[in-house]
């Protein structure tokens, strides 16, 4: 590979394998729904047990979010995506071998810490590896991979729906485990990163992967002009750092709070307890619907690069909060029966497209961004660990919410948050498209 003469070639390349570990993410997610009925009919789970089984990837990921940002500062975001495919294959490993309770809520733990750096590191070394024109359609890519694999992970158990083997949905998850650790092997370390560790030389090496002459040249002029104002110590809340990473940590909390990761894993139940008692039928709704997910983020990544952040975020979370109230509204007054389970799925299709077109294809690229290069690293993680360490407080209540309040309770929960979402994208989030990282960072400084 002549990484000079095939930049895009090279980019392209980079996206594609950075972005299975998106995959991993959403496989994650996604097996659980179809898997939580065959494991509570074989261990014997009670409905605590499978919310915390449901929380457990979510609170593993809260562990590996608060360190990762400091552990890929210290040793390159490429050594920690190889780290992160190897917890994650020990996890499927620990989940294939369980058979009871506290066997599978450890292998969904190790699941969750490899999933938890991922979901730091990747985005982070795409942002800052991919040329600025490409990096919002890299971030698309790699929230692609994550739809895709909770799309695969819906085939996957409606494959094994007739024998019920829970353990072998886990296992597929392997497959793109180990296609992440090998294809990782051959990427280039992130050139900011190198950068910061002064690295000159390694740093233009690495930026040639995916640009021309003039492109490197410009950027390492940019890198060097930030550099000079940068303080030997920096912390969050100095000033021409603290308005960025408010708003970083308000979108990571708020962005869980939509109650996405919530509604996908429970979906299942969601749709059963409506009124479509059929495990089949229910699978099938949630098939739908991560179908359309995927579908939908595919429309976005055309869309991300062209339209802009700032409009998708707003269409995204206006139709998130319209969906929560149309959910709300037919499950407190529709009694459960067919009807109002097929309105069920009506309302979250509605919902995951407006989240797939906003949110789901934005999120990860837009904490990537605003945070500065001295902060990125760490801000990253302290973001992330707020975004798994809602979306596991969630997850951990959210049956119990539905048992006391009905599901009407979560949707409304979720919605009002949404609103707050909104809000927050219409007042403070700028624009950010077709700008390199360093005049986003000097947006706010200014």
């Amino acid at each position: 590979m002549n990484k000079q003469n095939n930049p895009w070639f090279y980019t392209l390349y980079i996206m594609l394998f950075a972005g299975i570990g998106g995959m991993l993410y959403g496989y994650d997610i996604g097996v659980i729904s179809g898997a939580l009925p065959f494991m509570q009919r074989e261990i014997g789970l009670s409905t605590i047990q499978l919310s915390m089984i449901v929380a457990a990837v979510l609170g593993g990921g809260s562990i590996a979010t608060f360190v990762s940002g400091s552990l890929s500062d210290r040793f390159g975001r490429k050594k920690l995506i190889i780290t992160a495919a190897c917890i994650f294959i020990v996890g499927v490993m620990c989940l294939i071998f369980a058979d009871t309770f506290y066997g599978v809520l450890f292998g969904r733990i190790i699941q969750g810490i490899g999933v938890g750096i991922v979901t730091i590191v990747v985005p982070l070394y795409l942002v800052e590896t991919v040329p600025h024109q490409y990096r919002g359609r890299s971030i698309a890519i790699f929230q692609c991979f994550l739809t895709a694999g909770i799309l695969l992970a819906s085939v996957v158990d409606l494959k094994f729906l007739e024998n019920g083997d829970w353990r072998i949905m886990f296992a597929c998850a392997l497959v793109p485990g180990v296609l992440l650790l090998l294809g990782t092997y051959k990427l280039c370390e992130s050139p900011r990163w190198l950068f910061t560790q002064g690295k000159e030389l390694e740093t233009k090496k690495a930026l040639l992967y995916c640009n021309d002459q003039v492109a490197v040249e410009k950027e390492l002029l940019e890198m060097k002009t930030l550099q000079r104002q940068h303080v030997v110590k920096t912390h969050f809340f100095q000033k021409k750092y603290r308005i960025p990473f408010l708003i970083a940590l308000a979108i990571a909390c708020l962005n869980q709070m939509t109650g996405i990761n919530s509604l996908l894993q429970f979906s299942t139940f969601i749709i059963m307890k409506s009124g479509l008692s059929s495990v089949m039928v229910s699978m099938l709704g949630t098939l739908g619907i991560t179908l359309l997910n995927f579908l939908t983020t595919i429309l976005a990544f055309f869309l991300i690069d062209k339209v802009g952040r700032r409009p998708l975020m707003l269409t995204g979370t206006a139709g998130i909060t319209l969906s929560l109230v149309f959910l709300a509204a037919v499950s407190f007054f529709i009694p459960v029966s067919a009807l109002q389970g097929y309105l069920t799925i009506v309302g979250m299709l509605f919902y995951i497209v407006a989240f797939a077109i906003g949110p789901g294809v934005i999120v990860w690229l837009c904490l990537s961004e605003i945070l500065p290069t001295p902060i990125r690293g760490n801000g990253m993680a302290v973001c992330l660990f707020a975004n798994s360490l809602t979306s596991t407080l969630l997850a951990g209540v959210f049956l119990e919410i539905a048992h006391i309040l009905g599901y009407a309770g979560n949707f409304i929960l979720c919605g009002i948050s949404t609103v707050f979402y909104f809000i927050l994208v219409y007042r403070f989030l700028p624009e950010s498209n077709q700008k390199t990282l360093e005049e986003i960072e000097q947006t706010f400084a200014n």
